[in-house]
């Protein structure tokens, strides 16, 4: 099978190598759809914290947002059968520890991140092995493209995790990447009387418009703090979604958010951030809450998908097949204004 592989810092080639075998409880799927992810980019041109710090190490089969067919199944997979429709979790668990044996997969402490961190083999490839506990089917009205939306979008469910959002609620998104319009679409689905999108590029704050942002801050032509504070009455907003993964984008957040509001963090900045203004986040009664995903996310966006009338499709800017994902690499500058990239396979 043809897969891609990140040998160093902007040196990746397409190789030949042996199809995943189906054994005891792993499967062997054929990769459908794959979505690019920053951290993608960022293990692409070795400008990843990740690589500094000895986490990812090359040569790296990177890619970790998928959706497939099961063609073979192992002989003790008994939840899957060849032809079912699946995506997984972001990471394989070890499946022999003892938490694993006792069905706490999510704290296995061996397990191997997908195409990132103590990397498993990831979906940059025509094929994977994936272990039937690790994952799970795609609902019937929910076509492969937005399933290989679930997993940047359960790191977007995190932004409301432990909050209360009801009509009531204005709930303001920072940021226009995938991850920032999958929090403007679950705020909306959650049933936030008032969604409020800032960003910087015009294209992509109309397609925050599509699902379901009320009011669209173009942060380069408007002081998105003041105009957020004017519309709450000058108190700020309850919550606040940052997503830039820019510290600027930060401090704006803990401007703009309410004496005992809450900033839901599900950026990376790849570095310790200096000025971090406690004073603020003390005196103001600010939660600041991080989050990246968490176990049942998964499963609850896919039956968001389903249900929901309004489908996060246009998240997706651009395809690409997986024969030209190389030279899409090489010249992303080409692809402007993109939200997120579709890799699509045979």
């Amino acid at each position: 099978m043809k897969a891609l592989t990140v040998y160093g810092p902007y040196d990746a080639s397409y190789g030949d190598v042996p199809t995943p075998e189906a054994k005891g409880r792993f499967m062997t799927v054929k990769v459908e759809k794959a979505g690019l992810c920053a951290t993608d980019i960022s293990i692409w041109t070795g400008k990843s914290s990740f690589i500094s710090d000895g986490l990812i190490r090359y040569p790296c089969r990177f890619g970790h947002e998928w959706s497939g067919t099961v063609v073979a199944v192992g002989e003790n997979v008994s939840r899957f059968r060849v032809g079912d429709r699946i995506f997984s979790d972001s990471s394989v668990s070890c499946g022999v520890c003892p938490d694993c044996l006792a069905g706490n997969y999510s704290r296995c402490k061996h397990a191997r991140s997908l195409g990132t961190v103590n990397c498993w083999d990831g979906c940059f490839a025509e094929y994977m092995s994936i272990p039937e506990y690790n994952a799970y089917r795609i609902p019937a009205p929910v076509p492969f493209e937005q399933a290989a939306l679930i997993e940047p979008l359960s790191i977007s469910l995190d932004a409301f995790h432990g909050a209360s959002v009801d009509k009531t609620s204005t709930v303001t998104v920072i940021g226009t990447g995938a991850i920032g319009m999958g929090a403007v679409w679950l705020a909306k689905y959650l049933g936030a009387g008032r969604v409020i999108s800032i960003g910087r590029t015009d294209s992509k704050l109309a397609v925050a418009a599509k699902l379901g942002a009320d009011l669209l801050i173009n942060a380069k032509e408007t002081d998105a703090v003041e105009a957020v504070r004017a519309l709450n009455g000058g108190d700020g907003c309850g919550l606040v979604v940052e997503t830039s993964g820019n510290e600027a984008g930060l401090f704006q957040a803990l401007r703009m958010v309410s004496t005992g509001g809450r900033v839901s963090v599900l950026s990376f900045y790849e570095k310790n951030l200096n000025g971090f203004p406690m004073d603020t986040i003390a005196l103001n009664q600010i939660s600041v809450v991080g989050g990246a995903g968490r176990v049942g996310n998964p499963e609850r966006v896919a039956g968001v998908m389903a249900e929901y009338a309004v489908k996060p499709t246009p998240i997706i800017t651009h395809h690409v097949p997986f024969s030209g994902m190389l030279d899409m690499l090489k010249n992303l500058d080409d692809y402007r204004n993109r939200i997120k990239i579709m890799i699509d396979f045979d």
